[in-house]
């Protein structure tokens, strides 16, 4: 590979760039998504919330068509980049342009980081850096993984004190497109570890210090909602305090240790670095150690931060341990395991390291080798290259659920639905079986249910009565609505080990027994019911049936709760 190559290598990257997003880009609403915390929750809380006549209300503002009625400050943040866009753009407008948004930046973080701070050549820096931005990230996390690598080159960049203008603007951007609480807490502790081991080797750390300022008074202004709520809104005590932590068998925290080290978190930070970059960053360290003796001192460094991260998280599922956090309702209600957001990170940096350890005569080809095979699985996990390309050769799926957007919120269909029930949407209530609410909430109809991280604990136990009889059932549905609730759903048994969410028509069975509480679907003012599920007798839950619709992915039974039950 010669040195001629080299001015083709940036736009060899931007066009593979491109290339990977060119079903978001070209194909729109057709294309494939992740609906994951995304389309069922993220993008229907910000299409709600930024109009009116909630688009500029205070943060204690009622959402009524969400849940019964939410306060503002639980669903969105005002002062986030992707609620500007939907001020600006059509819902899924603002969607296409956060998921290249998001994507570009891991990019352009990556390459700046790779080529400044590891000193690797263009080409090496390039595969880096589209390997980190084909990361399946998920929207609801904005910048919070994605933007660590150009947050990590600002700091780096203070650290050393060659700094300019664009190190601070960095850090003053990125709480405005990431989360305080799942990833700003962990990356402010991070740095804080940092300056405490700059002050342990006696090295300057005046601006480090003014960083971590910097990051937690604009964390701070980021969630002015909340403070807003809390010294002059209305508080109420949150369906967390609900939340219960089980203890694991040691074994058991020996697999979760090898699940996140293997694989990343496989809900909500999912890393694809198990095939190509975990066994090459292996295989050159132990040839490294063979060769020289000796470990290689700074990827020995960043592999035991690898290690103990994953081993971390493996010991808060130790009994000891979910002990002390059950005593504690902070402890309990907050997922203390997220270090996890650091992974992917960790990954590409113990990547490059190893990199720089390969002699330079064989470099770029090991890199060649290795780009091709990681760059392939990233195309593979690209959702609608999967479902049209891979899916015949591989049995994976990025995430859990993956469809297009256009059939996953169905419109033609739910329209046809609000036609049929001839109502203003303001005047009835619904919920839904085995559709996720946020669909019906996309298409304008006030819900009874919902997924929100935090809404008031009596509402949730109000809402239980109606599905008390299918929770007695079924003891890990129980769990799943008792002790995390999140999702504030009609859970019913399926006669899985899990709860289906999304019960598509291909999934849905001909029929089903679902026992409702039709006394506690009256007094949350529910009218109609939209259900995946023919339910079997409907009449002992007090239901009639009105009719069927259909789209290419959900078959939709309307039943109405009737009045004189």
């Amino acid at each position: 590979m010669s040195e001629g190559y080299q001015k083709y290598y940036l736009p060899g990257t931007l066009l593979i760039f491109l290339l990977y997003h060119t079903p978001t880009i070209f194909l729109g609403s057709a294309a494939f998504y992740n609906a994951f915390d995304s389309l069922d929750s993220y993008v229907v809380w910000y299409r709600i919330v930024a109009r009116e006549p909630y688009v500029w209300a205070p943060a204690y503002r009622i959402i009524e068509p969400f849940m019964g009625g939410v306060p503002k400050f639980t669903l969105v943040s005002t002062f986030n980049i992707y609620y500007w866009l939907n001020l600006l753009l059509p819902t899924f407008r603002a969607y296409q342009f956060f998921t290249l948004f998001i994507s570009a930046v891991a990019l352009v973080g990556m390459w700046l980081l790779m080529r400044r701070h590891f000193h690797l050549t263009t080409f090496a820096a390039s595969f880096l850096a589209l390997s980190f931005a084909f990361t399946p990230f998920l929207l609801t996390w904005g910048l919070s993984i994605a933007g660590q690598p150009l947050v990590l080159y600002a700091i780096l960049n203070i650290r050393q004190t060659k700094i300019r203008a664009w190190d601070w603007l960095i850090l003053v951007s990125f709480p405005f497109a990431s989360n305080f609480q799942s990833a700003g807490v962990f990356i402010l502790l991070a740095l804080a570890l940092l300056i405490l081991h700059d002050l342990y080797k006696k090295l300057p750390v005046k601006y480090l210090l003014v960083a971590f300022g910097i990051l937690l008074v604009v964390y701070c202004i980021t969630k002015v909602d909340l403070i807003q709520n809390m010294l002059g809104g209305k508080g109420f005590v949150s369906h967390r305090m609900d939340m219960r932590r089980f203890a694991t068998s040691p074994l058991i925290c020996l697999k979760v240790f090898a699940r996140y080290f293997l694989f990343g978190n496989v809900d909500v930070a999912l890393s694809l670095h198990t095939f190509v970059l975990l066994p090459f960053v292996l295989f050159v360290y132990s040839i490294e150690w063979v060769r020289k003796k000796h470990f290689p001192v700074i990827l020995t460094c960043t592999l035991a931060v690898i290690v103990l991260i994953c081993l971390y998280i493996g010991l808060l599922n130790w009994e000891p341990v979910v002990n002390l956090r059950n005593q504690s309702d902070l402890l309990r209600m907050y997922s203390l395991e997220r270090f996890h957001i650091f992974l992917q990170l960790l990954w590409h940096i113990a990547a490059a390291q190893a990199i720089v350890l390969i002699p330079a005569g064989l470099q770029k080809r090991v890199v060649a080798f290795i780009a091709v095979l990681q760059l392939g699985i990233c195309f593979a996990y690209q959702p609608t290259y999967y479902e049209r390309f891979f899916k015949s050769l591989v049995n994976i799926k990025p995430y859990h659920y993956i469809f297009t957007y256009d059939d996953y919120y169905a419109e033609p269909m739910f329209r046809s639905i609000k036609s049929h029930i001839q109502k203003p949407l303001n005047t009835y209530r619904v919920a839904s079986i085995g559709i996720p609410p946020g669909i019906a909430q996309y298409n304008g109809m006030w819900t009874i249910d919902g997924y929100s991280s935090n809404y008031p604990i009596p509402y949730k136990r109000q809402f239980r009565g109606i599905i008390d009889a299918e929770l007695r059932k079924n003891q890990i549905n129980r769990g799943f609505f008792d002790f995390w609730g999140s999702q504030c759903l009609i859970v019913y048994d399926q006669g899985y080990d899990y709860f289906e969410t999304h019960m598509t028509r291909t999934k849905a069975p001909a029929s089903r027994d679902i026992r409702l509480s039709y006394k506690a679907l009256r007094q949350l003012h529910c009218d109609y019911i939209l259900s995946a599920e023919n339910i079997k007798n409907p009449e002992k839950s007090g239901l009639k049936k009105r009719s069927i619709f259909s789209s290419a992915l959900w078959r939709v039974h309307l039943y109405e709760v009737i009045q004189d039950h």
